[in-house]
């Protein structure tokens, strides 16, 4: 089921639509494949692996749009006892009924420990407006706090209060002069 802004759930605000195409009578959607290769791989083989996902998408009439190698990261958590692995995005089109196949082959497959197919391509747009209220109501509360210290806490971190020698201020000098008198 495709979210959309009138459905509500996760990310339903960014998404408005899915992207999808009719190409010579059939319906061709956009995916993002995220990809995790092993990692005893080497990088022939990790080349191998991508080229092999890539002719699948393209064996059951997908159009490759980009791949992107992320590289050897780690992992958030073990699996199957691998710390690590090569990460891969992947974006293509593909008619709707190539992608339970292409699912069914990177479940079995031995070189990708894990994959994340989604249809419906999602362009970063940077921050949405939530965000950015968000953050313009932090920097406001920042900004309109009270005072809450007594004078001796400012006094302390006035760098100009102190910097004035008590000689060369006759001002003081007079006050702790007639304080020290009436003791």
């Amino acid at each position: 089921m495709p979210i959309t802004a009138d459905r509500g759930g996760v990310g339903a605000c960014r998404v408005s639509r899915l992207l999808t195409t009719r190409v010579s009578g059939g319906t061709v959607n956009e995916y993002e494949l995220v990809s995790i290769i092993h990692p005893r791989l080497n990088a022939d083989e990790t080349t191998a692996a991508i080229a092999n996902i890539q002719s699948q998408i393209e064996a059951n009439g997908g159009e490759m749009l980009s791949t992107d190698v992320w590289g050897r990261r780690r992992l958030a958590y073990p699996i199957n006892h691998l710390l690590e692995g090569t990460y891969v995005l992947m974006t293509f089109r593909l008619p709707p009924q190539g992608a339970p196949v292409l699912e069914a082959l990177l479940r079995i497959s031995e070189q990708v420990i894990r994959h994340l197919l989604v249809r419906g391509i999602i362009p970063f747009q940077g921050h949405d407006r939530r965000d950015r209220d968000r953050d313009d109501r932090d920097r406001e509360d920042r900004d309109d706090r009270g005072r809450d210290r007594d004078e001796r806490d400012d006094r302390d971190r006035d760098p100009m209060a102190s910097a004035v020698p008590e000689a060369d201020n006759p001002e003081m000098a007079e006050a702790e002069a007639a304080s020290a008198a009436a003791d």
